[in-house]
């Protein structure tokens, strides 16, 4: 049951750091993916398979190390720690992300509109400075930074001033609604 919603919460956060990502997310899991593996299995299962096998592999093989890193390190060889030795475009969306906001009119024109937006000596200035963060300071102000750019989440505070709330006798834990 957990694992749906940290996958929930992932698909999210990517969401929300690029808005580009849920278009593409839908493209590749509901049209891409599935017209692929339909045309495989037209081709005969021997294709299917021999296509499927190294990918299914690939994609194992990738999530062993990625729960090994975080769990335990030190049993992997030290080029595999970390995936720092791929080219960026293979660990990270930010190429991807850039490609997509030069080439997309509304993109363009929207971080032309808001100043110290896509500035590419902000995000070295940025890099540079979370890298001596504490991680756990790190994730904490990246929660409230996506808190605070969720316009969902702008109004936490939804009490009224000077509206009397009625609590009835034992119920004081439960939080009441002005009436």
């Amino acid at each position: 049951m957990r694992l749906p919603i940290r996958m929930a919460r992932v698909l999210g956060e990517r969401t929300a750091k690029y808005r580009w990502f849920a278009v593409l997310y839908l493209l590749l899991c509901f049209l891409l993916l599935p017209s692929l593996v339909l045309g495989l299995s037209l081709a005969g299962w021997r294709v299917l398979a021999g296509v499927g096998a190294p990918f299914f592999g690939v994609t194992v093989f990738i999530a062993m190390v990625n729960v090994m890193q975080t769990h335990s390190p030190r049993h992997l060889p030290t080029k595999l720690r970390n995936w720092d030795f791929l080219p960026p475009w293979m660990r990270s969306l930010k190429p991807l992300d850039r490609l997509i906001t030069r080439t997309a009119i509304c993109c363009n024109s929207a971080r032309e509109e808001q100043p110290g937006k896509g500035g590419d000596e902000e995000e070295r200035v940025a890099t540079v400075s979370t890298q001596t963060v504490d991680p756990k300071t790190e994730s904490a102000q990246r929660k409230v930074q996506l808190a605070f750019d969720n316009p969902v989440l702008a109004y936490l505070d939804e009490s009224r001033p000077g509206v009397p709330v009625f609590k009835l006798k034992g119920l004081e834990r439960c939080n009441s609604t002005p009436l």
